[in-house]
């Protein structure tokens, strides 16, 4: 049950936000009563953390050396919008939907912070990885939000090859680690 419910929840929250659904709603979601959501997380917000801890992960574009690590995460930013399934996290609209909110923003610093920021600096290592990483995540929200939500014609109608070009610069200056070093 508890599996069914936060695949109702991933792709419920992705969709509205952590303000615009209650319990209930939830609930009525995955065909079960709100005492089952409940029982299986304590609380909506327990179930939003449950789904905020597994959103920003970081993905394969991010193994390898630090010296292409700007070039790699520019291929798969500017790379084919990947569309989700109804029970799919979104982890951009997940965060872009619910950032606003009181409630759900301090889970969702806590999650960016523990699932990407802190692994990232990790891999970058030396001296001001936290805020290396910060920027890296910011320059990557920043065009993600640009692309995605907000439909840019300027990064859709030029040279992709060109725009993974910049991005990956962008991206490396954050790293720190020149490209061939």
């Amino acid at each position: 049950m508890r599996d069914r419910l936060l695949g109702v929840a991933r792709g419920a929250f992705s969709k509205a936000g952590f303000d615009q659904l209650g319990v209930r709603d939830l609930a009525a979601a995955a065909g079960v009563d709100a005492a089952i959501v409940i029982r299986a997380f304590g609380s909506k917000q327990a179930l939003f953390t449950a789904i905020a801890d597994e959103a920003f992960a970081l993905e394969a574009p991010f193994e390898g050396p630090n010296s292409t690590l700007g070039l790699r995460v520019a291929q798969r930013l500017t790379g084919k919008v990947i569309e989700r399934g109804p029970d799919q996290l979104d982890g951009f609209q997940f965060l872009v939907r619910s950032a606003a909110s009181p409630t759900a923003a301090p889970i969702l610093s806590a999650a960016l912070r523990k699932g990407f920021i802190a692994p990232l600096a990790k891999l970058l290592g030396g001296p001001d990885a936290s805020m290396r990483a910060a920027l890296m995540a910011s320059v990557v929200l920043g065009f993600a939000t640009l692309r995605v939500a907000l439909g840019s014609s300027a990064l859709e109608s030029g040279s992709r090859a060109k725009l993974t070009e910049r991005l990956g610069a962008a991206l490396q200056a954050c790293v720190g680690a020149k490209p061939g070093a």
